[in-house]
């Protein structure tokens, strides 16, 4: 059986050098609150995510800085907001437009609100074992009280140890299952 471990995420934002210099000050480093898995970690830093209808305060940070700017958020968020943010893949262009708030200033960015494309981080030697190609589409099964199959779910190619698949919190909470869970990588 093909298995990857499930880890779910809420609405967070990667940041530039730059931004985060306009954000919290120059030269202003993040500091951790929680490690996510070498070297990913959230920030004890937020920000407030500013559309043209309304606001969503405290949206955590996640470090390391990136190369570019991107506010991962969820489906119902587009309605706070008054945006349309697009699903895609985590560095995609062509994302929504939003004003990152900080407490130094503030970023009014064209292209950085996107819901993340469902996925799962591989190694290509166990993608190989798997018999699966980076940016393959697969159906992934969760089992129990709230079983589903995800559809238009990507493989993607990383140097981590064991299957991971990245969803967001609604997706987490239509199927009723959470962190580290278990599921099947479907044909």
């Amino acid at each position: 059986m093909k298995t990857a471990y499930i880890m779910i995420s809420n609405r967070h934002i990667h940041l530039t050098r730059e931004a985060v210099d306009v954000l919290f000050g120059k030269d202003y480093e993040l500091t951790v609150k929680k490690p996510l898995g070498y070297p990913i970690f959230a920030a004890n830093e937020t920000v407030t995510l500013k559309g043209p209808k309304g606001t969503i305060s405290n949206v955590r940070v996640l470090g390391p800085m990136r190369p570019y700017n991107q506010a991962e958020i969820l489906t119902a968020d587009n309605f706070v907001l008054g945006i349309n943010a697009p699903v895609k893949l985590s560095g995609s262009p062509d994302l929504a437009p939003l004003t990152i708030i900080g407490p130094a200033g503030e970023l009014k960015l064209e292209s950085v609100a996107v819901i993340a494309k469902r996925h799962i981080h591989m190694s290509p030697e166990k993608a190989a074992e798997y018999g699966l190609e980076n940016k393959q589409l697969v159906r992934v099964k969760i089992a129990g009280e709230r079983a589903l199959i995800f559809d238009e779910t990507v493989v993607t190619f990383t140097d981590i140890p064991d299957p991971t698949m990245h969803i967001d919190v609604e997706e987490g909470n239509a199927a009723h299952i959470k962190n580290m869970d278990i599921v099947e990588i479907l044909p």
